[in-house]
């Protein structure tokens, strides 16, 4: 099978959704509005006859362009006929290609590239059972004034809601970079993917959640709530509500994947299941690169 990189820009985004459409569990994350919303840039290992492809997020600087893991994309996977890939002639283009790289995938891709498992958590309609510290925090919730709902809720409001919240302990939320975030909950609205709650006092938005729905999957992209709602259980409800809305509309519940062991606790009160995935890093690049990247490292924080 012929194979080439083509760069998104050459890539035909109704050809590309289509090919993701007919992939067995594919996820929204290797969808070209996700893909285009969140990378730099992108690229992807194409079969000639586009039977299938695999896209990666590229970035280029100082001379060297390389594979990196996009912001708000826990992951690429493969799409369309999985079965014709030759996945050792995949990973000796890429590592030609790209010197340098850190790439994480949905399934072990690289046959002969180190690898470092991470994980993140799911639940489906069997497996949901609340744990006793959710429940307990749920009923201090209903003891107070505030309310769920999912009526009203302006999006761009609670964009805006989550990443100042989160910004306070995350300084990323905070930078320009946050508009990748933006972009995805913008495209995902104009196609009817997204999904909101929000927690209210009267009127006032004081938190909520934000998914995307994608092939019988409901995804947590991100959500918050004031500090001291929090304390109140209202994250607690607010993700109980959020999975019940899915269970109810078919969907497995993807908690979205931290590597954050107080975020994984909280999962695990709503029985989330660990899954694994890929991190594969490479760096094959000249001296000069390497000794230039660590400097810009260093500087940058």
């Amino acid at each position: 099978m012929e194979t080439r990189w083509v760069n998104q820009k050459d890539i035909n985004r109704a050809d590309w959704d289509n090919l993701v459409g007919k992939t067995e569990d594919s996820s929204i994350y290797v969808s070209s509005f996700y893909l285009d919303a969140t990378a730099i840039e992108w690229e992807a290992y194409v079969a000639d006859d586009f039977s299938f492809a695999i896209p990666v997020g590229v970035v280029r600087k100082g001379g060297i362009t390389r594979v990196y893991p996009p912001l708000f994309q826990r992951y690429i996977e493969p799409i369309g006929d999985i079965s014709k890939i030759n996945w050792n002639a995949f990973e000796k283009s890429l590592l030609k290609r790209f010197p340098k790289g850190d790439l994480q995938a949905k399934s072990a891709i690289l046959p002969n590239t180190p690898f470092t498992n991470y994980i993140h958590q799911v639940v489906d309609k069997e497996r949901f059972k609340l744990k006793t510290q959710a429940k307990r925090m749920i009923k201090r919730f209903g003891q107070t004034n505030y309310e769920i709902r999912e009526e009203n809720i302006n999006t761009e409001e609670l964009s805006k809601l989550i990443a100042k919240e989160l910004s306070k302990k995350l300084p990323l939320y905070g930078t320009k970079d946050v508009q990748h975030l933006f972009e995805v909950v913008k495209k995902a609205e104009e196609k009817g993917l997204l999904y909101k709650v929000g927690v209210f006092e009267g009127d006032i938005l004081k938190g909520g959640l934000i998914g995307l729905k994608f092939n019988g999957q409901l995804l947590y992209l991100k959500g918050t709530a004031l500090e001291n709602l929090q304390q109140d259980g209202a994250m607690y409800a607010l993700m109980n509500h959020f999975i019940n809305h899915g269970l109810s509309q078919n969907c497995t519940i993807d908690f979205g994947g931290s590597r954050v062991e107080g975020i994984q606790f909280f999962n695990q009160r709503f029985s989330g299941e660990d899954v694994d995935y890929y991190n594969y890093t490479w760096d094959g690049s000249p001296l000069w690169f390497k000794l230039l990247f660590s400097l810009y490292r260093k500087i940058k924080g």
